[in-house]
């Protein structure tokens, strides 16, 4: 066994017994009683003597397990009528969008808007303009109504809505001047009525592009507010070739001729209102003339009996039959 020294036969015999003695005593101690195989004993294989630890302590140092009498909870089998454990459910991304739509719908609710109430359209450093939305689909042409000096401009919007939103968008800008009480006035001032309408039109395109026209479009005015429509109708005959005044004087279109080649090429149909008892009415007639010898679009007018300056007293009809008028195709 060692070099330099003989080796003796009994040696080499004892050797390979105690060799099979070790192998043998190895397989038995990896095979259980029935022939499978056993598992490893924890102490013989830790260098440590110490139990591992199986498990959380309580504050006292003991291992802490649940009650032995505490049954796991369980849910019946409709089927077969025995029980089986209840496993927790877990949030998952079907539950989060479950839930986002649930307050999205929430807020919606909150928000709902009156529709007899204008909504506010926000023009960056200019007063906003109210509107209401059409009740009509599609592309819809836009109303543009100029109130009168030292009105309420909420209050003419709310009232001309039920009339101009089955056929369209109502915009109602407000003049750059206010009064004590809160009323607007344009200063007769036909250049900035013409740059809030037009900020108004850009405003209300860009918030609904798809639902705004932004020509063949209506401009409508009253005594202050008709002057400064008719200007705006001037300045722009595409995007508002139809037009609805009341109280119109020949001096609101007799100035800026040179806006005529433009206005002739593009205007449509005109209606003028007033009121017989407006001392004014002259005036309006002389408008039409010169309107219609410009060939300034297809003019209408219509003298009221029994009003004055004025809006129509018998509101509903008499403005209803100037939009159907002014709106027509032919």
């Amino acid at each position: 066994m060692f070099p330099g020294r003989p080796t003796k036969p009994w040696s080499i015999a004892r050797g390979v017994l105690l060799a099979a003695a070790l192998w043998a005593r190895g397989v038995v101690a990896q095979t259980g009683p029935d022939g499978g195989r056993a598992e490893p004993d924890p102490i013989a294989l830790n260098d440590s003597p110490e139990l591992p630890d199986d498990g959380p302590t309580s504050p006292t140092g003991t291992v802490a397990h649940p009650p032995v009498d505490e049954p796991l909870p369980t849910r019946p089998n409709a089927v077969t009528g025995t029980t089986r454990p209840v496993r927790a459910r877990m949030f998952g991304r079907s539950d989060d969008r479950a839930e986002h739509e649930r307050l999205v719908a929430a807020l919606r609710v909150r928000r709902r808007r009156n529709p007899a109430e204008p909504e506010q359209l926000e023009l960056p450093g200019i007063p906003d303009a109210w509107f209401f939305r059409p009740r009509v689909g599609g592309r819809a042409r836009v109303f543009v109504y100029l109130h009168a000096r030292g009105a309420d401009p909420r209050e003419n919007c709310a009232r001309f809505a039920p009339l101009v939103t089955p056929r369209g968008w109502l915009v109602c800008p407000q003049g750059p001047g206010m009064r004590g009480d809160g009323r607007r006035v344009w200063n007769n001032n036909a250049t900035l009525a013409h740059n809030y309408t037009m900020a108004s039109l850009d405003a209300l395109f860009r918030r609904f592009p798809r639902r705004v026209r932004r020509n063949d479009n209506v401009v409508m005015g009253f005594s202050e507010g008709a002057f400064v429509a008719m200007q705006t109708g001037l300045m722009e005959p595409v995007v508002f070739p139809r037009w609805v005044i009341f109280a119109a004087h020949d001096g609101y279109v007799g100035m800026n001729t040179e806006l005529y080649p433009a206005a002739r090429r593009a205007l449509r149909r005109v209606y003028l209102l007033t009121g017989v008892g407006d001392g004014i009415v002259e005036r309006t007639r002389r408008a039409a003339a010169l309107m219609r010898r410009e060939r300034l679009g297809r003019v209408e007018v219509r003298i009221l009996d029994g009003a004055g300056h004025q809006l129509p007293p018998d509101f509903a009809p008499v403005v209803r039959r100037a939009l159907t008028w002014v709106t027509a195709n032919r």
